[in-house]
């Protein structure tokens, strides 16, 4: 709400009316962990487009961008290392924002692609629309350029969805960069050597204290961070097993199967996560050799490390924290 109340600011639009006819209370608003109906929200963005002529609000409100905008999550990716480590926060903390998309980061050799997945209300529509999803990816763009480069351009963006009246030109002048729509996928995609930029704004102190509230939070409302949390608690001593996590948690193993089958995803699927994201934190630092790392995430052996992280990052672990040095 904050980038939306200046962005209505912006152009003299009356915030009060604007939120009575679109069903919000200001006064739940005064809570910084109340959830907008996707529903309202979509009223609100509506309500704004029609006193724009280019109905181009979506991206108004990506220009007041402000790490609150996140939550928590905001400050935590202000301090990451590199915009690779923010994606994969914004990755690992995602249901902090909203709790309708899953989001995966792709790596490939010339990009890192954020690809967000959208959950379907009906079989014919997902529960966010286009100019939801157009929001969100221009204040992921807005971050990047606060924190990277003020003229930093994506790769390229991808919509599922049909194309808005003037067919995008409103989203090719904001990202600086090929936009398609009905596609396969709604992706957003970096540079990969943009991508890797040490920012100034990182501070591993920070970001841990930042985490630390991020987790906590989390545990109230999240299984699978749950289970996350659990297995990073226990890596050092070996990868738990899933009866060790389900016992921790007070459940049957056929019980945590069930529940994260219907969050669409398992047990081993976060183990693996939770490793590779453990073991990138770790690359950056100077004073943990590789083969520390390898036993802090859990393997037995260097060898087995070493064949993991290739397969997470398609190169060897020496090699990777070289080039990130460099």
């Amino acid at each position: 709400m904050i980038p939306i109340a200046k962005a209505m600011q912006h152009y003299g639009l009356d915030m009060e009316q604007a939120l009575h006819e679109c069903g919000l209370d200001l006064r739940e608003l005064q809570s910084q962990e109340v959830r907008i109906s996707i529903r309202k929200l979509s009223a609100l963005i509506d309500y704004c487009n029609r006193f724009l002529p280019e109905q181009d609000f979506t991206v108004q409100i990506a220009r007041y961008f402000h790490p609150g905008v996140f939550h928590i999550l905001g400050y935590a990716m202000m301090s990451a290392d590199t915009l690779e480590e923010a994606l994969l926060q914004l990755v690992d903390y995602n249901s902090v924002v909203c709790d309708i998309s899953n989001l995966q980061l792709i790596e490939s050799p010339e990009a890192l692609v954020l690809d967000i997945a959208l959950m379907a209300g009906t079989e014919e529509q997902s529960l966010m629309r286009r100019q939801e999803l157009e929001a969100f990816m221009a204040m992921v763009v807005s971050f990047a350029r606060d924190v990277v480069d003020v003229d930093l351009q994506p790769a390229y963006v991808t919509f599922q969805f049909s194309p808005p009246a003037d067919q995008g030109q409103y989203l090719r002048a904001f990202f600086r960069c090929p936009v398609s729509f009905e596609q396969p996928r709604n992706l957003l995609a970096f540079d990969r050597s943009a991508a890797r930029q040490p920012l100034l704004s990182g501070n591993p102190a920070i970001r841990a204290g930042h985490e630390k509230i991020l987790n906590e939070f989390l545990a109230r409302i999240d299984l699978v961070h749950q289970v996350k949390c659990n297995i990073l608690e226990r890596l050092s001593l070996g990868a738990p097993t899933q009866t060790q996590v389900a016992a921790a948690l007070g459940m049957s193993v056929r019980n945590l199967q069930r529940k994260l089958s219907e969050l669409g995803t398992s047990y081993k699927q976060i183990l693996e996560h939770s490793r590779k994201t453990l073991a990138l934190n770790h690359i950056r630092r100077r004073d943990v050799t590789l083969s520390e790392i390898g036993y802090l995430v859990g393997f037995a052996s260097e060898a087995n490390f070493h064949r993991a992280f290739k397969r997470w990052t398609g190169q060897a672990p020496g090699e990777y924290r070289r080039q990130l040095l460099a």
